[in-house]
């Protein structure tokens, strides 16, 4: 990394408090060397453990991002990114989400992977074996940014937009349902908002689930039993309606269910 620990720690306390106060800062990519992808991740990983040590919050799983390429194009990226999900972001079907908490709140649907055991292989083989259950999910996307998402180091050290989850109503053994077929539909208040297919993902989502076990154990941080794995979005991210309760179904999985509220 040819950034200075100082300046990883100075960008990561701009988006702690920024993120815990509810404003936004300066894009952090004019002061990373271009596409600087382990200073990004440097200030990631400190952003986390910040909340972690004055929050009291603890990690219980983690998101992949920019897994479809409708995604990818939209913003100009063309990789995968990951970020962290603490157990403070983690919400129910049927959650209301208070919108002064958020700057700017986008909504996607995906399927999540709960884990049984470690994964300390990134074969196809060892994460199948790891993976409990699978869920369809909600991710509360919000960045720290005035703008549109920016370069790959902007989201990446934004803890890649992950603001939360919202866990679905089922719970499927994995391989029972065909993920790369299923189709999801977000409405909200009845009207449809983005749809897609399974294969949008990588293919399939559980490769991004082993993109992210390779990841992971490159760093020196393996994918843990009883975390809850986000895979990315199936359809387009998009603005969150307020005030309207806001549906992701995905065949054969069920789905979840949450509001934006504005008066909260």
């Amino acid at each position: 990394m040819s950034v200075a620990q100082e300046t990883v720690n100075r960008i990561a306390r701009e988006l702690f408090e920024a993120k815990r106060d509810v404003y936004t800062v300066p894009y952090v990519s004019p002061r990373l060397p271009e596409r600087d992808l382990d200073a990004a991740y440097a200030i990631s990983a400190e952003f986390a453990a910040l909340r972690e040590r004055e929050l009291g919050v603890r990690r219980v799983g983690r998101k992949v991002g920019l897994t479809n390429p409708l995604v990818q194009e939209r913003v100009g990226i063309s990789e995968p990114d990951y970020g962290i999900i603490h157990d403070d972001m983690v919400h129910p079907s049927g959650t209301h989400l208070p919108l002064s908490r958020y700057n700017r709140l986008l909504i996607e649907a995906e399927v999540a992977f709960v884990l049984k055991s470690d994964i300390l292989e990134a074969t196809r083989e060892a994460v199948e074996a790891a993976i409990d259950y699978v869920t369809p999910a909600f991710e509360v996307v919000d960045f720290r940014y005035g703008g549109s998402v920016g370069q790959i180091v902007d989201t990446i050290a934004d803890n890649a937009g992950c603001s939360g989850v919202v866990l679905g109503e089922e719970q499927h053994p994995y391989g029972e349902v065909d993920l790369t077929k299923v189709e999801m539909v977000i409405t909200g208040g009845g009207k449809e908002i983005t749809r897609g297919i399974g294969s949008n993902v990588l293919e399939d989502p559980v490769n991004a689930v082993i993109w992210l076990a390779g990841t992971a154990i490159r760093t020196g941080e393996p994918l843990r039993a009883g975390e809850v794995l986000l895979s990315g979005s199936i359809g387009y991210i998009e603005p969150w309606p307020a005030d309207v309760e806001c549906v992701a179904t995905i065949t054969g999985l069920g789905r979840v269910v949450a509001t934006a509220d504005s008066k909260g």
